[in-house]
């Protein structure tokens, strides 16, 4: 049995705004950013271009610390890199799981203590880094009667599952 693999192409997302950084270095990628986000509303879409050699690091810790995400590197421009950035969430939670590094059923044996803990109608955000994260949670998801709002995958493949109890 062979792997096929297909060429990642961009995603259809049209960012609300589109900061150009190129010729910047380190650390002005990063106050600029955070200017330009607070310009944004939770959900909304910013493509930074950066040309900056170490920027992709410093863009992924940046978005884990302040609860934003890259949902997509375009490394197809001929002039550094385009970072596809979420601001916030796109449903609002209650509560946070965060089980990245913990490989299943650890991110819905862990969400399931959580949903025990929050009221009916409440919603909480589950992030995991398992692959098989998708397919658990959603035979969860049916299995307990719970919704799935939506589900979001980053740059580095780190999943973000919003279910509403």
């Amino acid at each position: 049995m062979t792997a096929t693999t297909k060429a990642q192409a961009l995603p259809p997302m049209k960012p609300q705004i589109t900061l150009d950084l190129n010729g910047t270095a380190s650390p002005g990628p990063l106050p600029s950013l955070r200017r330009a986000m607070r310009t944004l509303e939770q959900g909304q879409v910013l493509l930074l271009i950066s040309d900056f050699p170490s920027v992709e690091n410093d863009l992924h810790l940046w978005a884990k610390q302040t609860n934003n995400q890259i949902l997509f590197v375009d490394r197809s421009r001929p002039n550094g890199f385009g970072f596809f950035i979420l601001k916030g969430d796109l449903w609002p939670v209650e509560r946070s799981v965060d089980v990245t590094g913990h490989r299943c059923p650890t991110p819905v044996l862990e969400a399931s203590k959580v949903m025990n803990q929050i009221k009916p109608d409440q919603s909480i955000k589950l992030i995991s880094d398992c692959q098989a994260a998708p397919v658990e949670v959603n035979t969860w998801i049916k299995t307990t009667g719970h919704k799935l709002l939506g589900m979001t995958e980053d740059a580095r493949g780190l999943y973000r599952f919003y279910i509403k109890k």
